[in-house]
């Protein structure tokens, strides 16, 4: 909870999270998960992510070539009860919030954004190589 950096009002968000995962993992006083004596079938983690962590979701009114963002940068605050998708908050710029449910979301799992940093655009930083010198024919690195 602590890495998360999520405002307390999310609190009702962690407990339903939690038992999202809880109901999916094995227990020593039961043989089957909840998931599994409701669905029949070992349940699946490959959709797990880190609670509090950014994530662009992707805009599916997007039109190729024109000037609008591909992706909205968001926070992931829950797994929805009956479907699977991601329930991810959006900040506005004048302090408002938005719940949306989405499934086209990358992840940026050592993210961890505070509120009012959401919207704070990417740094991206080009990696910068060494370049040595071409060499002379008969030239060496020591006889410079």
């Amino acid at each position: 909870m602590a890495h998360a950096h999520l405002l307390i009002s999310f609190w009702g968000d962690a407990l339903l999270m939690t038992i999202y995962i809880l109901n999916r993992v094995p227990s020593k006083s039961v043989i089957a998960t909840s998931y599994e004596s409701w669905h029949g079938r070992k349940p699946s983690f490959d959709h797990l992510r880190p609670r509090g962590s950014a994530g662009y979701m992707h805009n599916p009114n997007h039109k190729h070539g024109k000037p609008s963002p591909i992706a909205t940068k968001m926070v992931f605050i829950r797994y929805p009860a009956h479907s699977k998708r991601y329930v991810m908050y959006e900040e506005h710029p004048n302090g408002g919030m938005t719940e949306i449910k989405s499934r086209n979301v990358d992840f940026l799992e050592d993210e961890f954004p505070s509120v009012g940093e959401i919207k704070k655009d990417l740094k991206l930083y080009e990696l910068q190589q060494d370049i040595q010198p071409s060499l002379g024919e008969g030239e060496d690195l020591n006889s410079r």
